[in-house]
């Protein structure tokens, strides 16, 4: 009988051939199913089947490729079984960076090469070592898995994807920004820290995506003659709504419309739905195209500046709206 499940059984871990500590026989048999491509070698000592050659329940969940079933695509490209290898290879490394990120709260984000922190840093095709400290309340162990906690890789990944990764991290709620700073200051003298901080500062209004955070910029560059919140919270018969922006003494509100978020028929449709319920509680909403926001902040400046004096002037005219008790105006609520 030819293929991995005619190696030994004690050479299988976790869906993985583990022949370090194979008999010369043994090692004979991965050679050859290597040689055949069978096999394709993550690790020193350990290998990976095929997709041909991996039992099902051994196949990652979100690696499944329908209709695909009988490609012979080696796992060794995927990061979960990358971080298999490595906890099997070496279970005191911790995952960091965008590997940690894609396996505890960012599942879409891409992670071409997997980082950790490991005493051997010898280096490895489709892994970056690095050796340096990591306080123990920054590690999070899931089963066999360690890696950093979401403070920790929130302010790994800045270096790599700047201030997307706090706008993200904020979005999903894996994070306070309290955390961040508390998790920045345990390192006070790392590499890019200033960088690091400026972005912290920068997100003291708690934006969810890029284009939210060039709106903030927008907003405080403006005179404006009321405060302004971030992610208001409204609460309207139809339900909880958080607007990106909102001036509540107006009840306008300013809502930016990227493509990341806004492109399928059904957040068309909700975002419409949303609108008419707001209206109905007397709320102006704004719609600001991501786009435009970023290209043209100056622009939108204007325009925002406009809205709201147009918006002021009928409310003084005795046009203020009088919205009812379930959807009337509520302080502002910090979002954690």
């Amino acid at each position: 009988m030819e293929g991995v499940k005619a190696l030994d059984p004690e050479l299988l871990q976790a869906g993985l051939v583990d022949a370090r500590g194979a008999t010369a026989a043994q090692r004979q048999a991965v050679s050859r199913l290597a040689r055949k491509g069978r096999l394709r070698r993550i690790l020193p000592g350990i290998w990976a089947p095929s997709r041909a050659e991996m039992p099902a329940e051994a196949i990652p969940e979100n690696d499944a490729e329908a209709g695909n079933s009988d490609r012979m695509v080696l796992l060794t490209d995927v990061v979960e079984l990358r971080v298999r290898a490595l906890m099997l290879a070496s279970p005191d490394a911790v995952v960091t960076g965008r590997a940690a990120a894609r396996l505890t709260w960012w599942p879409d984000l891409e992670a071409p090469v997997v980082t950790a922190v490991r005493r051997q840093s010898r280096p490895a095709a489709g892994f970056r070592f690095q050796r340096r400290r990591l306080g123990a309340d920054r590690v999070v162990t899931i089963g066999r898995l360690r890696v950093t906690d979401a403070a920790q890789t929130v302010l790994d990944l800045v270096d790599d994807l700047g201030g997307r990764v706090i706008d993200e991290a904020l979005r999903r709620r894996v994070v306070t920004l309290a955390q961040l700073w508390t998790a920045l200051d345990e390192t006070p003298h790392r590499r890019g820290n200033r960088r690091r901080r400026w972005l912290l500062h920068d997100s003291r209004d708690q934006p969810w995506s890029e284009a939210e955070r060039a709106l903030h910029h927008v907003l405080r560059g403006l005179s404006l003659p009321c405060a302004w919140s971030t992610n208001h919270r409204v609460v309207s018969t139809a339900g909880t709504a958080y607007l990106d922006a909102a001036l509540p003494d107006l009840l306008l509100a300013i809502e930016v419309d990227g493509f990341e978020f806004h492109t399928t028929r059904d957040a068309f449709l909700h975002d419409r739905d949303r609108d008419m319920e707001l209206a109905i509680e007397g709320w102006q909403v704004v719609r600001v195209a991501a786009g435009t926001l970023l290209s043209k902040p100056a622009h939108t400046g204007r325009q925002l500046l406009q809205i709201v004096a147009a918006r002021l002037s009928l409310m003084r005219r005795g046009g203020k709206p009088r919205p009812s008790g379930a959807g009337a105006y509520r302080p502002p609520e910090v979002v954690n």
